[in-house]
């Protein structure tokens, strides 16, 4: 029968036990009957010694050598007894039992004459002895010594220590007998128990253990017999689970490839190393990779720029990474790429990942979306905005210019001609001013809507140009309070500042955040009748938080939502007067986005209003940062006339009729001969004809536009120095780069126009406003154009500039071209008594 693990592990333990057992007591055997052997043979040596001392006193004085040695001779017989000899009183030895002789170590062997003495002396070729010695008559006579011999002693040891190990042998074999009888009993089952358990491992259900006894192994084969027949229901149950699952996985894997193979998106898919592990076919369509097996390679190697940065780089991003990517055929796509990452749940489950658990990084999934039609369609609504932007403001040019023509002729011309007794006419004559003041006013407002509708266009489709300058947002608010301090004293309100001390500078915008608080401030003055407003600023954390307050009537929670977006405005707007063109919160937000702050507010119906935003200390990333435009060179054509000339010719070229005859009719009111053209064509032709001493010039009409036309006029040597100022609704890049003498935006300033066209012919008139002109890199200008204010010229620098703003300037801004597209046009034009003229170096 093979020996079973049981047996074997058993036996082993019980030969260690048993030899440990049977070494131990042999030992401790062993050193019990050395003591008492050796005991044994002091006294017996001790006795012989005593009885050989008291028996030879006589002979010793007597000097009878050979009777003493006859005696000691005797006790050789005595089992234990070594050698015997003595000594007299001088240390001689006068009888020995030693044959041939007594050996050296023995007479060097320390003895006490005045009693007994127990010595261990070795002695070669004989072994060890205890030596006994005794003294004759108190020494007088000698002394006796008496060898014990200790090789008897171990011969005893070593026989007493065989017989023990022999009778342990014996014991160990029987219990080894015994226990193999025992142990048969039990390790057959077992055995055969683990042959079953080895079958079930093995999924082997029908197998079946026989074992009938009552105790616990028969217990146990029955309970496993019971659990092989559950584990077979079980399993059997599990498998049929598991094809069912097994299906539906590939169903749902069929189904999910299906959804990845027809997306419109591309997707990528890479490890943790950046080797692909999946794709669909719109990706290798858009990077014209067809036919190419991408799966295992390395992205960085298939693919450039930003698609090959991005698996990398969303490593240790937890928000999605967006970049645009160059796709095949001159294509543009949007990627946007999110982390996979594993997190290591503890026994809380897998929400504690959310808590902070460890998170390996497992690779980078990414969608590219083609873009090109997108971005065409954002170049077309550029295109549009632009577009619009002009035909709304070439009608509001020639509504505005008319209603003031109007009225001014109304009020010089009509009313000092009306009977001052007719009540009837001083009546109608009222409500007429009044009409035009409205018109006058509404038509003011739309361009200020038109104007912010621009700004938020921009700033939408990130064509905006950002100063980014360190700033504090103290110095912010100190300038939007001075700006609103008029219309926060004319409503009756008070205005309450808390600002911390020592808040730090960030990098930022100036203008626009002073736009931001413009907004804010005046919208609290806009809503609240009475009361007040408090402007807060203070530090938290890396951030400043900037809340304006007011007392106002509050904001529903419903409208809390929406006042952020586009043209939305709180209230009914259905049946509530709306109260601006709602595009200044969205395009505060924008700003404040821009600088990587938020914007909100917190407020409750008739509780008043809180409106916060928050700034980085840090500040904004300079994206984007200005780069300069190269502009044309301008030579310096501009002569004055003489003063005593007529007051000239000025042809006024534009293809819209309104904007012609309300021209016309503003220069003919100043004394001017008006010529007008409709298109670039007949303005060259009249040009040549009619040698005008000045060109007004719209820049967008149909065939030949303005730009080209002014380059017609200056490749002419007869009409190359006539001024030209350019008057259009197009971007201020546009109109400086057209090569005019002088600028102005639509809807235009009569007042700014005429000084404009004053200066440029005649010099500086009498009765001009006063002048700021910016500093190109720190230079004045010296340009003839500045001749309409001497003596109130003031250069200045652009912070300077918007400061002045703040403090109520009314005038004129000259602005070189060359630095135009740094500043806000569209914002600078909002001023009210504000004239902008951008002039050619």
């Amino acid at each position: 029968m093979k020996m079973s693990k049981l047996f074997r592990k058993t036996l082993v333990a019980i030969v260690i036990l048993f030899g440990v057992v049977a070494n131990a007591s042999a030992l401790l055997s062993a050193w019990i009957l050395y003591t008492d052997l050796t005991d044994e043979y002091e006294t017996k040596g001790r006795a012989i010694a005593g009885s050989i001392a008291e028996a030879s006193v006589e002979i010793l004085l007597n000097r009878d050598a050979s009777t003493v040695q006859a005696m000691i001779d005797k006790f050789l017989d005595i089992e234990g007894v070594g050698y015997v000899y003595v000594l007299d009183n001088e240390g001689r030895i006068i009888s020995h039992t030693f044959v041939p002789g007594i050996p050296d170590e023995v007479q060097m062997a320390p003895i006490d004459p005045s009693g007994f003495t127990v010595t261990d002396v070795a002695l070669p070729g004989m072994g060890g002895f205890i030596q006994v010695s005794a003294p004759i008559l108190a020494g007088v006579a000698g002394t006796v010594c008496v060898g014990m011999d200790k090789n008897i002693i171990h011969a005893k040891i070593r026989a007493a220590v065989i017989q023990q190990e022999l009778l342990m042998l014996f014991m160990l074999a029987v219990a080894v007998v015994v226990f193999f009888m025992l142990i048969k009993g039990i390790s057959r089952p077992l055995m055969e128990l683990s042959e079953y358990a080895r079958k079930l491992r093995a999924h082997d259900f029908s197998a079946r253990i026989i074992i009938t006894s009552d105790d616990e192994v028969g217990l146990l084969a029955a309970t496993m017999n019971s659990m092989a027949d559950e584990l077979s229901d079980l399993v059997s149950g599990l498998e049929r689970a598991v094809a069912a699952s097994t299906r539906e996985l590939q169903g749902a894997l069929a189904h999910m490839r299906a959804i990845m193979d027809n997306m419109a998106d591309g997707l990528l898919v890479t490890d943790a190393h950046g080797r692909i592990t999946n794709f669909n076919p719109p990706l290798v369509h858009m990077f014209g990779l067809e036919g190419a097996d991408l799966t295992g390679k390395d992205a960085r190697q298939l693919f450039s720029g930003a698609m090959a940065e991005l698996p990398e780089a969303a490593r240790s991003q937890t928000a999605i990474l967006t970049a645009e990517v160059r796709l095949g055929g001159g294509r543009v796509g949007k990627a946007a790429a999110s982390a996979i990452h594993a997190h290591a749940h503890g026994p809380s489950g897998p929400d504690a990942a959310a808590d902070g658990d460890a998170a390996t990084w497992l690779g980078t999934v990414i969608l590219v979306r083609d873009i090109t039609s997108e971005k065409e369609v954002d170049r077309m609504k550029t295109e549009f905005i632009s577009t619009v932007s002009h035909e709304l403001r070439t009608p509001l040019t020639s509504v505005l210019g008319f209603a003031k023509i109007i009225r001014k002729k109304f009020v010089e011309d009509i009313l000092p001609r009306l009977d001052a007794t007719d009540n009837k006419s001083r009546r109608a004559a009222g409500q007429i001013g009044d009409n035009l003041g409205i018109i006058v006013s509404e038509g003011e407002r739309l361009t200020e809507l038109v104007n912010d509708v621009l700004d938020i266009a921009k700033m939408e489709s990130g064509k905006i140009e950002w100063d980014l300058q360190p700033v504090t947002i103290a110095e912010v608010i100190e300038r939007s309070v001075t700006a609103t301090s008029a219309l926060i004293e004319q409503k009756g309100l008070s205005l309450n500042l808390d600002i911390s001390l020592g808040l730090p500078q960030f990098l930022g915008d100036r203008d626009r955040l002073i736009q931001v608080m413009l907004n804010l401030i005046s919208n609290a003055v806009k809503f609240t009748a009475a009361g007040g407003v408090t402007i807060r600023a203070f530090i938290e954390g890396e951030m400043i938080r900037v809340g304006v307050s007011d007392t106002g009537p509050g904001i529903s929670e419903n409208d809390q939502q929406i006042i952020f977006e586009k043209f939305k405005q709180a209230g009914d707007t259905l049946t509530e007067k709306p109260k601006g063109t709602g595009l200044g919160l969205p395009i505060c937000r924008q700003i404040v986005d821009r600088h990587g702050g938020r914007i909100w507010v917190e407020s409750a119906p008739g509780q008043g209003s809180v409106f916060w935003f928050t700034l980085p200390v840090r500040g904004a990333s300079r994206q984007g940062a200005d780069r300069p435009v190269q502009e044309p060179a301008f030579r310096d054509r501009l002569q004055p006339l003489p003063a005593g000339k007529n007051q000239g010719t000025i042809l006024v070229v534009d293809d819209e009729p309104p904007v012609r005859l309300f021209l016309e009719q503003l220069l003919a009111d100043e004394g001017f001969r008006v010529l007008s053209a409709s298109d670039g064509p007949q303005a060259i032709e009249m040009a040549k004809a009619h040698r005008p001493d000045l060109i007004t010039m719209d820049l967008m009409m149909p065939g030949m536009d303005g730009t080209t036309t002014i380059r017609h006029l200056r490749a002419d040597p007869a009409t190359r120095d006539i001024p030209v100022v350019v008057i259009s609704a197009l971007p201020a890049r546009e109109r400086e780069q057209a090569g005019g003498d002088a600028c102005m935006v639509k809807p235009i300033s009569e007042s700014a126009l005429i000084e404009t066209i004053v200066s440029l012919l005649r010099g500086a008139g009498k009765d001009t406003r006063p002048c700021m002109v910016l500093k190109r890199n720190g230079a004045e200008s010296t340009n003839p154009l500045l001749m309409i204010c001497p003596g109130k010229v003031q250069h200045t620098t652009r912070e300077e500039l918007w400061k002045r703003l703040e403090e109520g300037f009314s005038g004129t801004v000259f602005i070189p071209g060359s630095i135009s597209h740094e500043m806000d046009l569209t914002r600078l034009s909002a001023h009210p008594n504000i004239h902008v003229v951008i002039f050619a170096e």
